[in-house]
């Protein structure tokens, strides 16, 4: 929704899905939020607080890593996304206070996460997001209890989920307590309210709501994934990335988002997305993925009704497509109506909706292609 390797995985969790709702709980304290860089692990809090290193996009906020461990955000703040309990929108990068010492970041639709050098998570913005089962509203950083240990964490729609050193999955934010069958996860990923997991042997699976339930007419929980080297998933879709590069997808296509012509067939079964070679990284938002290739390039399938593609024009759907004028990415993130992209030189460009600011430019204007972040 998930950059650099975090460790042994790499992730890309994007923010699209459900939006939060409800009614909220007072605020607890969050005197002792964050927590810092350790001995332990983490990434030490000594490079540039100027250069992003890591990208996320959430449903209406974007937030990068910086080199020094610190994170900046930017776009909608009514839910408290940006970490200071609520204000107005910032249509350029702010700091978050308080937050210091991250090794990741994680957006959701009204709410932000982080792992924290120690190998705790942080959380802010509005939704059960402190994992005790309480809805909270326009919660400043505030540490997670009782997780512990983090490698990484996948963050989409009203979900959180992290994965241990060990490879064991907790997961937070539903309504109902989500349960992810086995211990020895290499790979989670979220998006709305289900998640997938991928071994170390790359063979993937998926649980949540009702769309990745096991059997029924919509049942595609096991796509029949073997080698898996990377793995994405958007509101009813997902794709893995195999060996030699190729990509193959299952799940719902009624936009496209298995990278060919759309059909309202729930594919239960994952295929190979056509027209893709040397792909080395994946990023999923709601309903469009994007592929980032050995060279640097960036290509794109699926929705882009809002020109969440960043090819350069709104559609109602796109095989896969290259984004011109875009070369040296090193990462990409989407989310429902919006992506952004950071390259080797550590520059940021974001596309699609602005409602919100989210696209960092200084402006609310919509953007088709890919526009530089105004730092």
């Amino acid at each position: 929704m998930r950059s650099a390797k975090w460790l042994t995985v790499f992730i890309l969790a994007c923010g699209g899905g459900a939006a939060a709702g409800g009614g909220g709980t007072k605020t607890p304290d969050p005197a002792s939020s964050s927590g810092g860089a350790s001995a332990s692990g983490g990434v030490a809090a000594s490079g540039d607080a100027r250069t992003p290193t890591q990208i996320e996009c959430g449903d209406f906020h974007s937030c990068a890593r910086m080199g020094d461990g610190s994170v900046r955000c930017w776009g909608r703040d009514a839910a408290g996304e940006l970490g200071d309990g609520g204000g107005a929108e910032q249509l350029k990068p702010v700091p978050v206070a308080g937050v210091q010492g991250i090794t990741q970041v994680g957006l959701g639709a009204g709410f932000s996460c982080a792992v924290t050098g120690d190998k705790h998570v942080t959380c802010w913005g509005t939704g059960r997001i402190l994992g005790d089962g309480k809805r909270y509203e326009k919660l400043k950083p505030t540490l997670v209890p009782n997780v512990d240990d983090v490698a990484d964490i996948s963050v989409s729609g009203v979900l959180v989920c992290a994965r241990s050193t060990k490879g064991s999955v907790t997961c937070w934010g539903t309504e109902k307590p989500l349960r992810v069958d086995g211990a020895n996860a290499a790979e989670v990923v979220v998006a709305s309210t289900h998640v997938c997991t991928r071994t170390a042997a790359g063979v993937v699976s998926c649980t949540g709501d009702t769309l990745w339930a096991k059997g029924g007419p919509d049942g595609f929980a096991s796509p029949g994934v073997t080698g898996a080297e990377q793995l994405v998933t958007g509101d009813a879709f997902a794709c893995a990335l195999g060996k030699g590069g190729k990509v193959s997808c299952w799940g719902r296509n009624e936009v496209g988002q298995l990278g060919r012509a759309p059909d309202m067939d729930s594919h239960a079964t994952a295929a190979d997305v056509p027209g893709l070679a040397s792909v080395t990284k994946l990023s999923a938002g709601e309903t469009q993925t994007c592929a980032l290739d050995a060279g640097g390039w960036v290509t794109c399938w699926g929705n882009n009704s809002e020109g969440e593609l960043g090819i350069g024009r709104a559609s109602g759907d796109e095989r896969p497509t290259k984004l011109s004028g875009l070369s040296n990415v090193a990462e990409v993130c989407l989310a429902s109506i919006h992506g952004c992209a950071r390259t080797a030189a550590n520059d940021v460009y974001c596309w699609g909706t602005n409602t919100s600011g989210q696209l960092g430019d200084g402006t609310k204007e919509p953007r088709y292609s890919p526009t530089r972040v105004a730092w």
